[in-house]
C-alpha cells in the first residue's frame, strides 16, 4: 500500500536523524511536554521578532506595530544601522520577500521550508533568517545543521541560480556577553557550492528513503547516542532510563520550528 505523501521540514530530518522514537513521538503521535515559562518568553520574543520584521519589509511604519516594545524597536534599528542593505532594495532584484515560502517534492515527500527574507537578482540569491538566541551556537554546528543545508538546497532546485550562487545569511540580533551585556548585531555567512548540494541529494535520499521503510514498520527505532537520552522530554515514555534515579529534565525542551 503506498504510504501517505508527508511534508518534511528541517526540524523533521534534524529529528530523525538524531533519534527516530522521539521523531515518531513528536511528529507522527503528537506528543509534546510543556516548556518552562522562561522557554516560552524566549520563544515569544523570537516570533514578534520575526513578525515585526515581516512588517518592516512590507513597509509598516514602526509606531503603528502592536508587537514592538522599546527593546525590540532597538534591536531593529542596531541591525538597521549594521546592514542597511536588510531594508533597502536594489535596482538589480527581481525577487525580495519576506516569510517566502518554497516546496519541492523529493523522493516520495515535499520538502516545505519558508525563509525569513530572500533576495534574489539574476546573478546570485541570499537567504537572510534572524536568530534570537542571547548565545549564537558554534558556526560548524550551523554550517551542518539542516536548516542550512535544506535552506539552501530546495532555492537551488527551485531557481534557475546555480549553487556557486547562493548564500545564507545568520543574523543574531539579541545575543550577549557573559556579563549579560547586549552586543551589537552580527552574522554568520555561509557560500554553497555544487559539492555540498550533491551531498545533500545523496543525505535526503537516504534520509526519506529510511523514513519510508520505517513508516511501514511499527515503533521506530531508539537513539543508540545514550548521552542524548539523559535530556530527553521522552526518557521515561521510551522507558530508556529510570524514573526513580533520574527525574525528567523540562530543561530539555527544545524549541522546534516547523518552518
Amino acid at each position: 500500500m503506498a504510504l501517505p505523501i508527508l511534508s518534511l521540514s528541517q526540524a523533521h530530518l534534524t529529528l530523525l536523524e538524531t533519534c527516530p522514537r522521539r521523531f515518531q513521538y513528536i511528529f507522527d503521535q503528537s506528543l509534546a511536554v510543556p516548556p518552562k515559562p522562561e522557554g516560552q518568553e524566549a520563544a515569544l520574543w523570537g516570533s514578534q521578532f520575526h513578525l515585526l520584521m515581516q512588517q518592516q519589509a512590507l513597509g509598516m511604519p514602526m509606531a503603528v506595530m502592536a508587537t514592538a516594545n522599546e527593546d525590540m524597536t532597538a534591536k531593529v534599528e542596531a541591525l538597521r544601522q549594521r546592514a542597511p542593505h536588510l531594508f533597502q532594495p536594489e535596482p538589480n532584484e527581481y525577487l525580495r520577500q519576506s516569510e517566502h515560502q518554497r516546496t519541492l517534492a523529493f523522493n516520495g515527500y515535499v520538502f516545505t521550508v519558508i525563509y525569513d527574507l530572500v533576495v534574489l537578482t539574476q546573478e546570485s540569491g541570499v537567504i537572510f533568517d534572524w536568530k534570537t538566541y542571547l548565545k549564537p551556537p558554534l558556526k560548524q554546528y550551523l554550517a551542518s545543521d539542516w536548516q542550512t543545508r535544506l535552506y539552501l538546497y530546495v532555492l537551488a532546485e527551485t531557481s534557475d541560480l546555480d549553487p556557486e550562487q547562493l548564500t545564507m545569511v545568520y543574523w543574531f540580533v539579541r545575543h550577549r556577553d557573559q556579563q549579560g551585556n547586549d552586543l551589537p548585531p552580527s552574522d554568520y555567512r555561509f557560500a554553497y557550492n555544487l559539492q555540498q548540494h550533491d551531498q545533500t541529494r545523496a543525505d535526503l535520499l537516504q534520509l526519506t528513503e529510511r523514513l519510508s521503510r520505517l513508516r511501514q514498520g511499527g515503533e521506530f527505532p531508539q537513539t543508540q547516542l545514550l548521552d542524548r537520552c539523559c535530556r530527553c522530554p521522552f526518557q521515561i515514555r521510551c522507558q530508556r532510563l529510570d524514573e526513580a534515579t533520574l527525574p525528567l529534565d523540562l530543561d530539555a525542551i527544545e524549541e522546534i520550528r516547523l518552518d
